[in-house]
């Protein structure tokens, strides 16, 4: 996978992925989430669904972007889906609050905030993947235009 940091985005973007995918998971394996004594049995289930599914997201990403490709077409296609697929945690937590009966924390811990901490950061991590998406898009564009 040497591919991965031949480029800053494509570097920042492969770190940010596995970063938030590790302090997502860090994050959840404490007393408000896995060993909250309120949750019950089926709820820390779908949390331990939402940790693996970041941590194989992450992973994903990052195969995509560490692997080789015949040509630059297929490195755009390989780097669009690590974007894609970097972002599905980020966009499941920020529509999470769509469906009813949830909040953003649980009552003991919530401080009224209209969007909670998580939301703020959904946000950024999906800024920074696609600011680099963008970058390193226009990178191998012009690699391209220098072949030809």
């Amino acid at each position: 996978m040497s591919h991965v940091f031949d480029s800053f985005p494509r570097g920042v973007m492969a770190s940010g992925n596995v970063l938030f995918a590790a302090a997502a998971y860090f994050a959840d394996w404490s007393h408000t989430h896995v060993f909250n004594p309120r949750w019950p049995p089926h709820a820390k289930f779908h949390n331990g669904q939402s940790m693996s599914f970041g941590a194989l997201s992450a992973l994903t990403s990052l195969y995509l972007l560490g692997r080789r490709n015949a040509n630059v077409e297929a490195a755009k296609d390989s780097l669009f889906v690590a974007a894609l697929v970097g972002s599905l945690t980020t966009i499941a937590g920020l529509s999470a609050i769509f469906y009813p009966g949830t909040a953003w924390m649980d009552p003991e811990y919530d401080t009224g905030a209209l969007i909670g901490p998580q939301g703020y950061v959904f946000m950024i991590q999906l800024f920074v993947n696609w600011t680099c998406y963008n970058l390193e898009n226009a990178r191998l564009n012009k690699l391209d235009k220098l072949k030809k």
